[in-house]
């Protein structure tokens, strides 16, 4: 087998769910496929969370794999409705232009943070921005950006920038309102999440 391949299966394993035991979770940041009788399914660990996301659908064979079950399991703590408050305000102060930001957490302090991104460009109906600096030990948890004066929702642009994120994204639209709306996914490898957020 061609080394590049083998180093992607090692990076990517593929495994069976059992049917009389518990699989053991990854305790180390990485991902594999897990095979199981309802379907295939994803399991990402970060620092920050683990989660198990169904990719695939139920397999039309008879297979001797156990049945797997969606998590979300989060190692951090609860990530602060204050925080997603306080963007939305940037945002409905700046409704003029879009604006991005991150919500950040911290490894070893187990602080969140916001950071506003430095925008390059910017106008009612599109963002070119840069992430702010991050420490070694900070995770992007959190990935926002506002609509200027459109509603909220993801875009194919975000389908596509989102496309190998593991992350929350929150959107605020509808930012020259007193009552902006607002849309959120979970993004795990391609697979997205809708959440019902408020603020």
């Amino acid at each position: 087998m061609d080394q590049r391949d083998l180093v992607l299966q090692l990076s990517c394993p593929v495994i069976s769910m059992p049917m009389f035991s518990q699989l053991s979770p990854l305790q180390e940041s990485g991902e594999r496929i897990i095979l199981g009788s309802n379907g295939t399914f994803l399991e990402v660990r970060r620092a920050w969370a683990r989660f198990i996301v169904q990719v695939g659908p139920t397999l039309t064979a008879t297979v001797p794999f156990g049945r797997v079950t969606e998590a979300v399991e989060l190692t951090a703590s609860k990530i602060p409705r204050a925080l997603l408050a306080e963007f939305a305000g940037w945002a409905q102060k700046d409704c003029h232009v879009e604006i991005g930001a991150v919500i950040t957490w911290d490894e070893l302090t187990g602080e969140y943070a916001l950071r506003r991104s430095k925008s390059n460009h910017a106008t009612s109906g599109s963002l070119n921005y840069e992430l702010a600096k991050l420490a070694d030990t900070e995770h992007i948890i959190v990935d926002c950006h506002s609509h200027s004066h459109h509603g909220a929702f993801f875009s194919s642009t975000d389908d596509r920038d989102d496309q190998h994120a593991v992350k929350y994204a929150f959107v605020v639209g509808y930012c020259d309102r007193s009552n902006p709306s607002f849309a959120s996914r979970l993004c795990v490898r391609g697979v997205f999440k809708k959440l019902n957020w408020t603020i």
